[in-house]
């Protein structure tokens, strides 16, 4: 497929299965929970403790909660891409079953995003510029795991190899699906919510190339 088409199709599929936004709202979900019974708990805990621990427990609290969140976000991916690898091949898309295909590789996915996420932090830290080289080296780890059943340093030279190998229709992906991410949550009232509509979107960009380009790879090997 050309870019233009791959872009096309990804739309094509989200609107042929609307469905696949259900991975995307179970982080978002588990946010509501886990706001209510974090401030909850520390209410409790703040009643029968002194400031000292009611402290420990609140900044134990928060990180626990911020991992929590980024493991059901790096799932919602996985099995988003699994659903778009569904449709793309002409199966019915249901979340059951993307869900039963996928979850083999949900640990393999977590560790290597995990892995990826540090790395880029560092890089960041070192003045920025590298963050910004390293975000766009592992952009297509996750489908690297979900694809190619890769995992943690493998799934990460997977990814290197493939923006190496198609340097410039990554770029564009990757460009455009940050100017979606950068740009709707600025509009008023509605941005956070189309922000989160197009994650599935996001996730269907990248799959698509990916399955695209490595399957024009091989043809040609």
């Amino acid at each position: 497929m050309t870019l233009g088409e791959i872009f096309s199709k990804a739309l094509e599929i989200y609107k042929a299965n609307p469905i696949m936004i259900l991975p995307s709202l179970i982080p978002i979900a588990g946010v509501v929970l886990g706001l209510l019974f974090f401030f909850a708990g520390f209410v409790g805990i703040a009643a029968l403790f002194d400031e000292r621990f009611v402290a420990f427990s609140a900044v134990g609290g928060i990180i626990l909660f911020v991992l929590i969140v980024i493991i059901l976000f790096i799932v919602a991916e996985g099995v988003t891409i699994e659903m778009v690898k569904a449709a793309f091949a002409g199966r019915r898309v249901e979340i059951a079953t993307a869900w039963d295909s996928s979850r083999g590789r949900i640990g393999p996915l977590i560790w290597t995003s995990i892995l990826a996420g540090v790395i880029i932090v560092l890089g960041y830290m070192l003045l920025i510029i590298p963050g910004i080289v390293l975000s766009a080296i592992f952009y297509f780890a996750a489908q690297a795991v979900m694809i190619d059943g890769k995992s943690g340093t493998e799934a990460l030279k997977a990814s290197y190899s493939f923006l190496k190998a198609n340097p410039e229709d990554s770029i564009i992906v990757i460009l455009a699906s940050m100017a979606i991410s950068i740009i709707l949550p600025t509009i008023p009232l509605i941005g956070f919510l189309l922000s989160l509509i197009a994650l599935p979107y996001i996730y269907g960009l990248s799959t698509l190339l990916y399955m695209d380009r490595r399957k024009r790879a091989e043809g040609m090997n």
